[in-house]
Formats: C-alpha cells, sequence, structure tokens
C-alpha cells in the first residue's frame, strides 16, 4: 500500500473535500484552509479531491447538525 499526502495550504480560503471510494461505499471529509489528511491508496480504491463552495460546505454543516439534533 501506498499513501498520499494531502495538504490545503494555509493562505487558502476554499475547503477541500476528499472523496474515498472503495468496494462500493464513499467516505468524505472536508479539508479546512492549513489542514492535511494522509489517505492510504491501493488498486481497489479511487480518490477525488474537489474544491467546496461555501455554499455546499454551510448546507452540508446545517444537514449534519440537523440529522444529530433528530437523533
Amino acid at each position: 500500500m501506498n499513501m498520499v499526502l494531502i495538504e490545503n495550504a494555509a493562505g487558502s480560503s476554499q475547503v477541500i473535500t476528499i472523496i474515498e471510494e472503495f468496494a462500493g461505499h464513499s467516505v468524505s471529509r472536508d479539508l479546512n484552509p492549513g489542514d492535511h489528511a494522509e489517505v492510504l491508496v491501493s488498486q481497489f480504491k479511487s480518490i477525488t479531491v474537489r474544491e467546496t463552495y461555501p455554499d455546499d460546505w454551510l448546507t452540508r454543516g446545517r444537514n449534519r447538525n440537523r440529522s444529530v439534533s433528530d437523533a
């Protein structure tokens, strides 16, 4: 296995999202400016890194908070 380091530069004002897909499942996480993540990669996993626009980020945060309060 190999490891990839993904870093959102500290001077950036943009949140980025890392999406890992493997075995029919998908896991995503946001990186704020200055954050980094180490991701294990293999031939069975795909990784997508994309900019998360503020509206997307705020909407996902609100939905996440709403689902926690409903539980």
